[in-house]
């Protein structure tokens, strides 16, 4: 059996822009730039900047659509630019990436990520997330690698809204905590356990440096804190996620993130992260591990995560169908324990309890 396995490249730094030419010059010459709008914005000249002394040529900037879906793909496919292009550079935060991650793989050519936010760790995944045009989640679809290489500009993510920063924290901790929690047990290759090992900077990093980043990023500093925890969003958490499987690279915390989009008064108003961080603490109280959740708690309070799905705006009534859509995605198929409807409600309300205690 042959094993194809791809790590993911990265440069680092204010002037990370600066090694563009060097290192993306011997795939051509003609670049399309597809990203979100306020991405190309904050990001576009500064790359025009980089490599206008080079052979490179941008020969279209392009808006990716508004959602990671296969009918943006599609689209830019038809671009004339995009067919005349030796190479995509794709600017924005997860969604933008997976749209370009997701043409690219299509249509076979190489693609470089520019995240100009720190919310997901998508610019170093081969694995995109698929949504229908609504924002519904529809599947996962894998790239054949990640992108040949990303470059991670601290100055723009640190001036970005707070919100990035913030909810790129919480998906990150899923990765601290899903591959352990679906892998449990299982006899692993040397590229899971390498994953599953390797999980634990998606956790450490962020517990010791999370709340001074946010705090310097009020205040629009790229700091030694930022950078370590931008790179255990985008980099610790992508080569985590390329070395395992599909089945030990989720479980129950993106499961139920995926069940709150359903309603497109949460899926419009809050984010991944924020979501999937919610999906840890019921995962936590799934393994009844008190001690670490009440850590997490008490993090989650110094940076504002949310704790309840009351906070999402959900009610009561509404949770049953967030956890019947989260037991549709497959997410929770691999696991250390069964995991059905019945499970995540006791979860859930074992939750809504345990902070209700920490709280008196």
């Amino acid at each position: 059996m042959i094993e194809n396995i791809f790590t993911s490249n990265y440069t680092v730094g204010e002037m990370a822009y600066n090694e563009i030419p060097k290192i993306c010059n011997v795939y051509g010459e003609k670049v399309v730039m597809i990203g979100g709008k306020t991405a190309l914005e904050k990001a576009g000249n500064v790359i025009k900047d980089s490599i206008k002394n080079s052979d490179m040529e941008i020969i279209d900037t392009l808006w990716y659509g508004g959602q990671a879906s296969f009918e943006n793909a599609k689209m830019l496919s038809e671009n004339e630019a995009v067919k005349k292009a030796d190479m995509i550079f794709s600017v924005g935060g997860g969604k933008a990436l997976d749209t370009c991650k997701i043409l690219t793989g299509k249509i076979n050519k190489p693609v470089f990520t520019f995240p100009t936010i720190a919310g997901t760790c998508a610019a170093m995944t081969s694995v995109c997330a698929v949504y229908h045009p609504d924002g519904v989640f529809r599947d996962v679809y894998f790239r054949h690698a990640p992108a040949e290489h990303t470059f991670i500009n601290t100055k723009i993510i640190a001036e970005a809204p707070i919100k990035y920063i913030w909810a790129g924290i919480g998906d990150t901790l899923a990765k601290g905590y899903e591959p352990e929690f679906s892998s449990r047990g299982e006899k692993l290759d040397f590229s899971n356990t390498m994953g599953v090992t390797l999980s634990s900077l998606c956790k450490e990093p962020i517990f010791k440096n999370g709340t001074k980043a946010i705090k310097d990023c009020e205040i629009k500093v790229s700091s030694s804190e930022v950078k370590e925890v931008v790179l255990s969003i985008i980099a610790a958490t992508g080569t985590v996620s390329n070395a395992l499987e599909m089945k030990y690279n989720s479980c129950a915390a993106h499961s139920l993130c995926y069940g709150f989009t359903i309603f497109p008064k949460v899926e419009e108003h809050h984010l991944h992260g924020e979501l999937v961080s919610y999906g840890v603490l019921v995962q936590t109280m799934m393994d009844n591990n008190l001690e670490e959740l009440k850590k997490l708690i008490e993090f989650y309070k110094s940076v504002k995560l949310p704790i309840s799905y009351k906070e999402f705006g959900v009610t009561e009534n509404e949770i049953e169908k967030v956890i019947e859509k989260a037991c549709s995605t497959g997410d929770i198929e691999q696991a250390c324990m069964k995991i059905d409807k019945e499970f995540y409600r006791n979860a859930i309300n074992k939750l809504e309890d345990f902070i209700q205690n920490i709280v008196k």
